[in-house]
């Protein structure tokens, strides 16, 4: 099973976890790696480098909020010097994206997985006045 980092600005990472776990439950090998107000970008790293090389199994996937963050770049460093681990990382993390790979990633593989959780991510982007006539529309009485 690949291992999930998400980690990005604020409490993001926690947040995001919290909610997608009201809908998948508590996920075993997820970790939530924030960047908060006055943490340095080296204190950063070593925590995003602790997570990642804990993570039980070689294939990692690591979902960042924002490419060219701070979060996104010291987790493409950590993707660069750590050994031993296959690791993808995405960048403009959402809650689709999340549940995608949570549910995805038994059984499949790593950069499967990055593509799945990718493309869900894109599509999880909808504007409502967008979709089409009013047969078109979701019904949202009891949600997810």
């Amino acid at each position: 099973m690949v291992g999930i980092v998400i980690t990005g600005h604020g409490h993001f990472p926690g947040g995001i976890l919290s909610a997608v776990e009201l809908v998948a439950g508590k996920q075993d090998r997820v970790i939530g790696v924030d960047f908060e107000a006055g943490q340095s970008s080296g204190t950063l790293k070593e925590a995003l480098t602790a997570a990642v090389g804990g993570m039980e199994g070689e294939e990692v996937l690591i979902l960042s909020d924002l490419a060219g963050g701070t979060p996104f770049n010291m987790a493409a460093e950590v993707k660069q010097e750590l050994k031993g681990k296959h690791i993808r990382l995405l960048a403009g993390t959402n809650m689709a994206m999340v549940v995608e790979a949570v549910f995805s990633r038994m059984g499949v593989g790593l950069d499967t997985l990055a593509e799945m959780a990718a493309e869900a991510g894109a599509k999880g982007v909808v504007d409502f006045d967008r979709l089409g006539d009013d047969e078109e529309k979701p019904q949202f009485e009891d949600g997810i």
